[in-house]
């Protein structure tokens, strides 16, 4: 969960950002922020009388750029460039974290990358343009595999589709919803939260009975991701019905 101090800063942050809009009057913009983020950016926004939209490079982007401008301002084009990261597939099959990894190890900050899809021997990178110039010149192994990294300006990845299911819960605690998507004891589900592994919504969740809504996302370290999509009905007994998407590791 986020702390005072994180919340603290991510407001100055948003509220820097709206008076920069007012004040220069043109298009000011974000970093790449999370669903989550971004929704409490452009309420803001839009409390404040700013129009505004998000920018992320991919269609249905997760991560993604928020612009804002006033009123009658004339928008203009996202800052946000795609990059294509490409190997030899013989020698190498890099996944998402191993290209995020290399990624950040030239000394990024996840902020300033959005999304990356990944399709046949190539990953493709949402950036701003200084960001995806420095890619292009800096980025030469993702693991042990080297790479050819440009800029690209061709038909994009579609966004990943993960595996839809039903799962029966006794309720919509977390641990007890972890528990029965990953196949999980409700112990080994609880240890996990305790222990930092889980995120709700991009944040880390350390209630074991924070409750679960329809639209969350929860990540599990070392597991993957599952996307609630809605509550689909109740047993006789009591339980639920809780339809999902899931996108787990191998």
């Amino acid at each position: 969960m986020r702390n005072e101090t994180e919340r603290a800063l991510e407001a100055a942050r948003f509220a820097d950002l709206i008076r920069r809009a007012q004040r220069i009057f043109r298009p000011t913009f974000s970093a790449f922020l999370t669903p989550d983020a971004r929704a409490r950016l452009m309420a803001l926004a839009r409390r404040e009388g700013l129009e505004c939209a998000a920018f992320g490079g991919f269609a249905e982007a997760e991560r993604a750029l928020v612009g804002l401008w006033p009123d009658g301002c004339a928008t203009e084009e996202a800052p946000v460039s795609v990059v294509a990261i490409a190997w030899d597939g013989r020698f190498a099959a890099p996944q998402h974290r191993d290209v995020l990894g290399a990624i950040l190890a030239l000394g990024l900050e996840r902020e300033t990358i959005g999304d990356i899809r990944l399709e046949g021997e190539t990953a493709y990178a949402a950036a701003t343009p200084a960001i995806a110039r420095f890619l292009c010149q800096n980025l030469q192994e993702v693991g042990r595999s080297g790479v050819r990294v440009s800029l690209y300006d061709g038909p994009l990845p579609e966004a990943e589709r993960g595996a839809s299911a039903v799962v029966n819960v006794p309720s919509l605690r977390l641990d007890a919803v972890l528990a029965q998507v990953l196949r999980l004891s409700r112990a080994r589900a609880q240890a996990l939260i305790r222990g930092g592994s889980v995120q709700r919504n991009w944040e880390e969740e350390d209630r074991t009975d924070a409750e679960v809504a329809p639209g969350d996302v929860l990540s599990v370290r070392g597991q993957g991701r599952v996307r609630v999509r809605a509550v689909q009905g109740e047993s006789r007994k009591g339980r639920l019905f809780l339809e999902v998407e899931t996108f787990l590791k191998p």
